[in-house]
């Protein structure tokens, strides 16, 4: 094989196999923890660490207040933190909706200080909401309160 063609067949192995590459990776980017590419996650740490609560709905308008009932705990990753309540305990969210920011609000009914993680993102929570979560919400249509 003359030295073109090796080039050229070079050039298609190389090709084919970014392909793969690109067609292998996930539709969102990888974020701490196991949770599912439409939820956010609460960390019971700074720095998500720690176990970790997964929050459905990923569309959700309303209040999530259920998540944060008496028997909603900490259990995702078997951390510190584990068994504990998610209410009140969170101290880091990573947002693995790629399409909608998630508010999270220091009382019940989406109400109080708030801090908004945006989409396939994550963040400490501040000193107002760390270890003071009461609900939240993803914000479908900017309409959370």
């Amino acid at each position: 094989m003359n030295a073109r063609r090796r080039t050229f067949a070079g050039l298609l192995a190389a090709a084919a196999l970014g392909a793969a590459v690109l067609a292998a990776a996930p539709a969102y980017a990888d974020g701490p923890g196991d949770c599912p590419s439409d939820v956010a996650c609460l960390f019971y740490n700074s720095g998500f660490q720690g176990s970790y609560f997964g929050d459905g709905a990923g569309n959700s308008q309303t209040p999530e207040n259920y998540l944060y009932n008496s028997w909603y705990t900490f259990g995702g990753g078997n951390g510190s933190g584990a068994g504990q309540y998610v209410k009140n305990n969170a101290a880091s969210v990573y947002d693995y909706n790629i399409n909608y920011s998630v508010t999270i609000y220091y009382n019940s009914n989406n109400a109080g200080p708030s801090q908004t993680i945006g989409p396939d993102a994550g963040a400490n929570l501040n000193s107002t909401l760390k270890n003071n979560n009461a609900s939240q919400c993803f914000d479908f249509f900017q309409e959370c309160r």
